[in-house]
């Protein structure tokens, strides 16, 4: 099950916002990260909001904890859909013969 994290934290300067960008993407499976403004997404496989918290309170000093939601996984329906077209697209093979007796 894939979680998005939104964290919330004061990035002022570059060096700062590498720093977080860095200590996100260190933490245990994390798919992307990406960030918009003073937030930090994280996406990954089963992601712990609260030790990522705290990892980034560690390292970064103040951070909140904005949304956790899961992520709907669209390939497999895009993949089915794939499938199903192929399907329809096979045409069954007719063998005519012609007699030598008319």
């Amino acid at each position: 099950m894939q979680q998005k994290v939104v964290l919330k934290l004061s990035l002022e300067d570059a060096k700062k916002r590498s720093k977080a960008m860095q200590c996100a993407v260190r933490m245990h499976s994390v798919l992307s990260v990406s960030q918009e403004g003073d937030k930090i997404t994280v996406v990954g496989e089963g992601i712990d909001s609260v030790v990522s918290t705290m990892l980034l309170r560690k390292k970064m000093g103040h951070v909140n904890l904005e949304l956790v939601t899961t992520v709907e996984e669209k390939k497999e329906e895009k993949k089915v859909k794939v499938e199903a077209e192929v399907k329809r697209n096979i045409q069954p093979v007719i063998m005519s013969s012609v007699s030598d007796w008319a």
